[in-house]
Parts: C-alpha cells; structure tokens; sequence
C-alpha cells in the first residue's frame, strides 16, 4: 500500500483548502492509498472531521514545546536558517521521509511569492528520494523566476489546474499536467435550509478582503457590493444569502459579510450563512442557489460543478484560468476586480448573467463531464512516482 503525504495544508479555516484535501484524499483512497495530512491547524480540521478521509499530523513542532524553544535560541546563536526551518516543519518531513510519495496541496503557494519553508522541506524530502508533486496549482506566469522557479524544479510532477498556469510552467521547462481543480469532485452535504432561504430563488453572494484590497478603494468597493444586493432585492423577490468561504482571523470574509449584512438589517431576504458550515456543508447550500456571485475561487467551484450560474470577481490566474478553460472565454463570467471600478458594472455583469440563466445550467451539466475527464490517467501518473522512489533508493550508493 503507497502512503501519500499531503503536506503544505494552511488549515481548513480556508474551506478551499478544505475542499482540495477533502476531494484529493478521497480520490487517492479509492485506489489503495494511506492518505496522511501534514496540518498547521491540526485541531481545527479535526473538529471539521477531517479524520473520517484522512489521518491528521501537525506540521510544525508545537509553539509551546521546549523543543520549539531550544530552536529559536539556537537561531539566534548563529544556527543556519535552512536548519532552523528544517527542525520547526521536523514533524513534516519526517513523515514525508517515510511516505511513498508527497504532494504539496498549498495551490495557491506560489501566488505569493518565493515560500522559504517549502523550499527547505521540498530539499530535504528530495535528498532523501522522495517523489514530490505540485498538486492542483496555480502561479502568475510572471512568477516563474529565480528562487521560486529553481524552488519548482524540485517537483518531480506538477499538476496545474488551469491551462494558463501549465502554458507558463511549460515554457519554464518544468513537467507539468493539467486537471481541474480536486475539488470539483468534492460531494455536497445537504443541510436543512434557513428559514429566509427561498426555494429555487436565493441568489448567494461572497465577497472577500482580497478583492476587496485589488479593487480601487476598499470602501467603494463594498458600497458596489451593497448596491448589487439592492440590486437584487428591488429588481425581483428573490432572498440573498450572504456566503463566507474563508474564516481565517487575518482573511475573513465573515468581516465583509457583517458589513454588508448591516446595511439590510431589518431585511430578511438578505441572510448570512454561518462561519462555521464546512466545504461540503456550504457547497450543500450553493448547490441549491440560483445563482451565485463570488470573490473566492472555490465557491465558484462549488457553483460550478453543481450547475450554477456563477459570475466570478477575480483577482488572480486561478480564477482567470478555470473560466477561460470551462467556458473558453473569461468575458461574461468572470470580472477583473482590479478593473472594476463602481456598482455599475457589477450590476450590468449580474443583470447579463441572470438573462442566460437557463443557458448557463444546461452548459454546464454538458460541459462537466469532459472538463473533468482524465482523473484516471492523472492519478496513474503520480501513483507510478512511488515506482521511481524504490528505484532512487536501489541506487543510493
């Protein structure tokens, strides 16, 4: 039986994070894998029971432990910082050491910028002949340079979500495939619905602190928000169900949300869902919306891959990707948030989505299908990395 490592997991207080482990731990576990999750929030995933797909290891050594403590007194006597990151993710390369292969399921890592911790752990396992994998990713092209690119050269497989990302890899010279994203295979768990929620006519809406941050000016930006929500309500009777997909203290879409909600205070048709539902939980709700307008790119999977029509704020490669790949063309179906620049647009692109909503539904259910097709061959491919590991080892001198 191969183990397979998922490492680079931020924690599922990012139900998309949630969702990729979800999904990916499923998909391997139907062909005979031990599927193991290297958390940084190994406690909060175990309340989401992450455990009934996959066994949960902390990452890191705890903060609070006295081998944490000789570590940073140890940095700051003049230990290298390769050996200081090495011994903080100790739990996690250790279990990677002994696994048959390694995914890092962080897609959005390398959105970010040059990640030192993972280009430590990924030296680290790959001296010691393990297969890495990318696994589900997305990197702004313009990224693929420097210590990020010689940080990628140490995957032995790299599996990109959308045609954008893998084009840009490609020409880097790194091997890269490309699948959808795992999550589009994440099942939905259906909930009672709230009492405001109107059946077959509840339009969700999320927004993000990201998109807001891209847009001109975070407080018109919010205002654009609040008036598609007026939008909604005085153009038909439909309800509005406020959608939070991240919950993270530092990047909660809960604080936009409040806001928004506050201005609908004595509005019932206009709800916020709770933060504590998990991806498969909202996924149950958004499965059931008419319609859905989102910041955050694994809500829009959710809609998506449950039929619904979805228009798409976007601020990255990711989401750019996944509609050019889907639809075959972005316009329509996703805006840039950096170029929006008041309510007007917001409501002229909500307005063109609601007149092909029928359209939308029948394209995706027909569409589904072959965008998703492949899962088989993509997880042969890694699969046979395990292969390679027995082969590195024989020939260790």
């Amino acid at each position: 039986m191969t183990r397979i490592l998922l490492y680079n997991h931020s924690g599922c207080e990012n139900r998309g994070c949630e969702a990729i482990v979800r999904s990916t731990a499923a998909l391997f576990a139907q062909t005979g894998a031990q599927v193991v999750l290297s958390s940084r929030q190994p406690g909060y995933d175990r309340s989401l029971k992450m455990e009934d797909v996959c066994r949960i290891v902390p990452a890191t050594i705890s903060p609070y432990s006295m081998r944490r403590l000789v570590n940073s007194v140890g940095y700051r006597l003049g230990m290298a910082r390769e050996s200081e990151v090495a011994r903080r993710y100790a739990p996690a390369i250790s279990l990677g050491r002994r696994s048959g292969i390694c995914l890092s399921v962080g897609g959005d890592t390398y959105c970010y910028g040059y990640q030192e911790h993972m280009a430590v752990i990924n030296g680290r396992l790959r001296r010691a002949g393990i297969p890495l994998v990318l696994w589900g990713c997305s990197v702004e092209p313009e990224l693929l340079q420097g210590e990020i690119l010689r940080d990628l050269k140490q995957y032995d497989l790299i599996v990109a979500r959308e045609s954008i990302t893998a084009q840009a890899m490609r020409s880097a010279g790194l091997h890269v495939r490309t699948w959808c994203d795992p999550a589009f295979t994440l099942p939905a768990e259906e909930l009672p619905l709230p009492p405001d929620w109107r059946e077959g006519n509840t339009v969700g809406l999320n927004v993000s602190p990201l998109v807001l941050d891209c847009m001109k000016d975070r407080e018109s930006a919010l205002d654009a928000f609040v008036a598609l929500v007026r939008h909604i309500l005085s153009t038909g009777d439909s309800a509005v169900a406020l959608v939070p997909h991240v919950t993270w203290a530092h990047d909660s879409d809960i604080d936009a949300l409040s806001r928004i909600k506050a201005r609908f205070e004595q509005e019932p048709r206009v709800f916020l869902l709770p933060g504590t539902l998990g991806a498969m939980q909202l996924k149950g709700y958004i499965a059931r919306l008419r319609a859905l307008v989102t910041a955050r790119t694994h809500a829009s999977i959710a809609g998506y891959s449950s039929h619904v029509p979805t228009l798409v704020i976007g601020y990255s490669v990711k989401a750019r990707g996944i509609a050019r790949d889907l639809f075959g063309k972005e316009e329509g179906h996703l805006l840039a948030a950096q170029a929006l620049d008041g309510a007007e647009a917001l409501m002229r692109a909500y307005d063109a989505m609601m007149q092909r909503e029928c359209e939308e539904r029948t394209f995706l259910a027909r569409r589904l299908p072959e965008y998703m097709a492949g899962r088989r061959k993509i997880l042969d491919a890694v699969l046979a990395l395990s292969g390679e590991k027995r082969s590195r080892q024989r020939s260790k001198p």
